[in-house]
């Protein structure tokens, strides 16, 4: 019971300290607030732009390397030529069978110079001709009905599906699912939507039709199909693994160099956009944003961090007058100590929670705001929160004890004669 109204004796003189001296608790539960705040609000920023930069890559499709032929350059007699490297449907089914490393590949035919109406309207989107297993390895959230399959393409079936923004063109107040859409006069049946893809709009797949790639062979070919049968626009290779792409694609070169008749390491002979290698460097910008982010983190609570130090300092030593006249009346060295720990952790506990409070609070503020494509809405990272809380929580008590504890060890009436 005597360590009850001891301790509680204790609380409630800390509190008669604090709300005595205002102003100088005003100014250290402010430093430490926006130490807290401002690191906080800082960490979910970096976080948002991290998450939309990570989902924006996950709507194209997992670990995807697009492959577009280029240019050869060779020596003749008549001095240097070029020829171009048309890439074939072919090409992926000898990259699936002879590149182990590879897990999928999927060759694409499309053309944008192609008419699509229906009974509503008439647009001109894209025309993509695909293998099924397209559908897995790009993005392709289904809205309504089915996608491609097998059948479709073994039969050459004249069925679409439609992206998001060609339904809304087409089929504005209507289920498209079993409906008709003539693609230049050709015929085809509905059998699917795609559900709308992030913010692409009118772009990407959202404005894309999708058929059997022999369908598309069949009805829309290639301009260069009756040189090089099977030509298409680019193939989809997908990795066994991601850290295994670079040692796939060094593969599948080997291969389409022996095929085209040109050097594996031809930097021209082949167009490829590796969305592996593109998310690592993305990753490095990510880290540099760590960085450049706890650069600034590190220099705002390190303003805090000497503001509190500064005005603890000036508040203990002020109060040494008052530390002798306690210990003239009987107070230990132990009273003492603990009167002004309490004292920094009701600072630092309240302070520390409303700084918490306030970035929180801004952050879901801004969840409503329109970010643009590639940005998410600020996220807050507790963590960052907390080791801010924590050390400027640790700054505020080691500058409120050491002096404390000094002018504790004085004798009393050394400490009663000590200069304000």
């Amino acid at each position: 019971m005597a360590v009850h109204f001891y301790v509680r004796d204790v609380f409630r003189q800390t509190v008669q300290t604090l709300w005595s001296h205002k102003l100088r608790s005003f100014l250290t539960m402010f430093g430490i607030t926006w130490g807290v705040m401002s690191l906080l609000l800082l960490g979910s920023v970096g976080e948002g732009f991290r998450i939309g930069q990570r989902q924006r890559l996950s709507q194209l499709g997992t670990d995807l390397v697009f492959v577009f032929g280029g240019r050869v350059s060779s020596t003749s007699g008549a001095g240097q030529t070029e020829r171009q490297v048309q890439l074939t449907e072919e090409d992926c089914r000898l990259i699936v069978s002879e590149c182990p490393l590879v897990r999928a590949c999927s060759p694409v035919l499309s053309r944008g110079n192609i008419r699509a109406e229906s009974e509503n309207n008439n647009v001109s989107f894209q025309v993509v001709g695909i293998w099924p297993n397209y559908q897995g390895m790009r993005f392709t959230p289904l809205g309504d009905g089915r996608l491609i399959n097998a059948q479709d393409l073994a039969e050459a079936r004249r069925v679409v599906v439609l992206g998001e923004e060609v339904r809304k063109q087409l089929f504005p107040h209507e289920r498209a699912v079993g409906k008709q859409v003539r693609l230049n006069q050709v015929p085809f049946e509905v059998v699917g939507t795609i559900a709308r893809i992030g913010r692409e709009g009118q772009s990407g797949t959202n404005a894309r039709l999708l058929v059997p790639l022999e369908t598309m062979r069949r009805y829309f070919p290639h301009s260069r199909a009756d040189t090089n049968p099977g030509a298409v626009s680019n193939l989809i290779v997908q990795p066994r693994t991601a850290g295994e792409h670079k040692a796939a694609i060094a593969q599948y070169h080997t291969l389409l160099a022996r095929r085209y008749g040109f050097a594996p390491d031809d930097p021209s002979a082949l167009d490829e956009w590796d969305t592996i290698e593109n998310f690592n460097r993305i990753n490095a910008i990510f880290d540099a944003m760590d960085v450049f982010l706890g650069g600034v983190g590190i220099v705002t609570l390190g303003l805090g961090a000497i503001g509190v130090m500064n005005i603890m300092l000036v508040c203990v030593s002020e109060r040494t007058r008052e530390i002798g006249v306690r210990k003239a009346l009987g107070a230990t060295h132990r009273d003492i100590l603990l009167q002004f720990l309490l004292e920094g952790l009701v600072l630092a506990a309240l302070s520390g929670g409303a700084g918490l409070l306030l970035g929180w609070g801004i952050s879901q503020g801004l969840q409503g705001l329109p970010f643009p494509d590639g940005f998410a809405p600020p996220t807050v990272t507790w963590r960052v929160g907390l080791v801010a809380f924590a050390v400027l929580t640790l700054v505020a008590l080691g500058a409120a004890l050491l002096p404390a504890r000094r002018a504790a060890l004085l004798p009393p009436v050394e400490a009663i004669r000590e200069e304000v």
